[in-house]
């Protein structure tokens, strides 16, 4: 017989299981400034906007918009750390976030590309009606990842899956005690499947306490414990958090 993996693979869209609860850390007091900084920089390009007098308010509100977003990105990558995805390289900050269905980049990504022409190449301005548009858009990219500012730590399932997945995010660690069901864990890889390194006897036979009413329902569970293997497994994952936050 071969060596018994250290990994287990499992289905972390948890089909037919629903979150039973879940927890999320408060905000810093730097975070907090961070994200008045944030605000306060669209504010003031709201400002110019409302009260143009002539191009130098529409260039003014540009770099305005472009910092307020830059601040967000900066706070949100330092609770997230976004460089230690593989993906990062080739999707860049506003790529992650999309990936991970928080946000949507095309306008943004626009808008970075207008100011910096704006800026270094002497570039005229977007009209005065994109600039409302941008301002818009950047109001929606503050409210949308408002919620990631107080990241979530922990959920808690039931249902095809029982237990808990706890978060930390900075740097990623990713840990589950969770009751699965056969046909969601595997032991060898499967597309799509998050990589788990198990702990020492991180694979028993339904652990956890149930009810006597569950006690025949989940007698062929297997409780899975042990940390995500990679970032790259931890995708689902992190998407099933932020959907919580969101």
């Amino acid at each position: 017989m071969g060596e018994v993996s250290d990994f287990r693979w499992v289905d972390s869209n948890f089909p037919n299981s629903y979150v039973d609860g879940s927890g999320r850390t408060g905000m810093s007091v730097e975070g907090a400034s961070l994200k008045l900084r944030a605000e306060a920089s669209h504010a003031h390009a709201d400002y110019r906007i409302k009260n143009h007098q002539n191009v130098y308010d529409q260039i003014d509100a540009m770099l305005a918009l472009k910092r307020s977003m830059q601040t967000r990105l900066d706070h949100l990558d330092s609770l997230y750390r976004f460089k230690q995805y593989p993906e990062c390289a080739a999707l860049g900050w506003l790529g992650i976030l999309e990936r991970w269905g928080v946000i949507r980049k095309r306008m943004l990504h626009r808008m970075k590309q207008l100011r910096n022409a704006v800026e270094h190449d002497g570039a005229e301005p977007p009209s005065l009606g994109e600039c409302e548009d941008y301002a818009e858009v950047t109001w929606w990219f503050l409210r949308g990842t408002s919620p990631l500012l107080s990241p979530l730590d922990m959920i808690d399932y039931t249902g095809a899956a029982f237990g808990v997945v706890n978060y930390s995010y900075n740097p990623l660690k990713i840990s589950v005690r969770i009751d699965l069901v056969p046909e969601m864990v595997s032991d060898s890889p499967v597309p799509g499947w998050s990589k788990i390194k198990i702990s020492p006897r991180g694979e028993r036979r339904g652990q956890f306490n149930r009810s006597s009413r569950d006690e025949t329902q989940f007698q062929d569970f297997s409780t899975v414990e042990g940390v995500v293997a990679d970032p790259g497994s931890a995708h689902q994952f992190l998407e099933n958090a932020f959907r919580e936050l969101l």
